[in-house]
């Protein structure tokens, strides 16, 4: 069966908590979904991929990169990282902090990612050493 993929749609935040909100029209169930803890890269679509589970397999939340600032901001602050679909159920993304981090680290510097996705985590998470 083919994972289900839900796009983030916009962003709020709420207190020290970022919210990655899914579409109005989202009633995926994510209270009845358990966190794996792990996260992809989608290269092609410019995205990190929080990979839930539920009952009949795998929930993937797509975090394109526009809404990567806010983001990068969690990280460093360090903030808790919520979804929440359209009923305004949420859930903590426990390991999100930790997979970003590992990512972001490992997409600089590496062509197996492809270009344009690792100058868009250099633009936007910055850590790549510049040519002096």
């Amino acid at each position: 069966m083919m994972p289900l993929r839900l796009n983030v749609q916009s962003t709020a935040w709420e207190q020290n908590k970022l919210l990655l909100l899914l579409p109005i029209d989202t009633n995926q169930e994510i209270l009845k979904c358990t966190d794996s803890e792990r996260m992809l890269v989608d290269s092609d679509g410019l995205a990190f991929i929080y990979v839930l589970e539920n009952k009949d397999g795998f929930v993937y939340i797509s975090i394109g990169n526009k809404h990567w600032e806010d983001v990068r901001k969690a990280l460093r602050d360090h903030s808790d990282v919520l979804i929440q679909n359209g009923t305004g159920d949420e859930l903590k993304l426990s390991a999100f902090s930790k997979e970003m981090e590992y990512l972001t680290e490992n997409i600089q510097g590496n062509a197996n990612y492809g270009q344009q996705m690792e100058d868009e985590v250099v633009k936007i998470f910055g850590k790549e050493e510049k040519a002096q």
